[in-house]
């Protein structure tokens, strides 16, 4: 079985979009493209132009209002596992763009990964999602450990 790590980042290598960088705009934009991917967008020009009751919203509840106002479009499972598969093509993409290696982003993954199961245990908000317990330490001081020796090994 192919590595899909190793033949994601071969495809950005191939393409030439590993020269380019790191576009901060580029790689955002990609995702929130995959994201809406098969929603009903016409309210989108309004739900956009609505002026926050509560100052400015934080990502969670502009994405959570867009997805919750466009609603009412089925998808197929097929469109669904497309939809996953492209995101995490852009995300492979974006952290090989940041100069890592295959090994290096699989490490990246692991490093988040566990940061992720330490959450385990603490409470979930409304929508299900699971929340930082009090005191936890996020993955950011080891990923920055890898960012400073990426490429050394």
């Amino acid at each position: 079985m192919l590595n899909p790590i190793k033949e994601i980042y071969k495809f950005n290598q191939q393409a030439g979009l590993l020269g380019k960088g790191y576009d901060d705009f580029l790689e955002s934009s990609f995702q929130i493209e995959e994201a809406l991917e098969g929603f009903n967008l016409d309210v989108l020009p309004t739900l956009l132009s609505m002026v926050p009751e509560d100052g400015i919203p934080s990502p969670k509840t502009i994405s959570r209002k867009i997805i919750w106002h466009t609603n009412g479009h089925t998808m197929t499972d097929v469109d669904r596992l497309d939809k996953a598969c492209d995101a995490v093509v852009f995300a492979v993409g974006s952290m090989a763009k940041l100069g890592l290696t295959p090994h290096e982003i699989t490490k990246a993954l692991n490093i988040v990964m566990s940061a992720n199961f330490s959450k385990l245990g603490a409470p979930k908000d409304a929508f299900g999602k699971q929340l930082k317990p009090e005191g936890w330490t996020g993955p950011e001081p080891e990923l920055q450990k890898l960012l400073d020796t990426r490429g050394t090994k």
